[in-house]
């Protein structure tokens, strides 16, 4: 019987110890460290590329993101195809193009939850605390119905 209260505190040190959300390939901490890699697909109104200069309702969302965070960040142009690609293999962080929840590419990649019931941010499959961190940072700046 002396030795439940051990166990107990055992198992609950064991809970504390636990990192969540989990980030197996510590992307979060690689934005800390190094900035944002993020992947633009030109999509007006979403994302914007004139010549080197990028904006859009999902530059500005991510460029606040930076900031809040303070995070450096840098864009990537491409091919939804090569931007992707670049994503699965952690080469990006999130690829941003006006996606919507029903992507073909939901299979593939991660996805933030909508930030306006449609729209999504991808993101690297399995990343949760980047994924943690960016939709509490669009659900508290960007509500559903903006």
């Amino acid at each position: 019987m002396k030795l439940i209260p051990q166990i107990l505190i055992g198992i609950f040190l064991l809970f504390i110890s636990c990192t969540f959300p989990k980030d197996p390939h510590d992307t979060f901490l690689t934005t800390k460290e190094e900035g944002l890699r993020i992947g633009v697909v030109h999509n007006p109104p979403y994302t914007i590329i004139t010549d080197s200069t990028f904006s859009g309702k999902e530059i500005t969302l991510l460029t606040q993101f930076c900031m809040k965070e303070q995070l450096t960040y840098h864009f990537e142009t491409g091919t939804e195809t090569t931007l992707i690609r670049q994503l699965k293999d952690y080469q990006l962080d999130v690829v941003v193009g006006g996606f919507t929840k029903t992507s073909l590419w939901k299979e593939e990649i991660g996805m933030t939850k909508p930030y306006d019931r449609h729209h999504v941010f991808f993101v690297p499959k399995g990343e949760n605390r980047l994924v943690y961190e960016l939709e509490t940072f669009l659900h508290q700046n960007h509500p559903y119905g903006k």
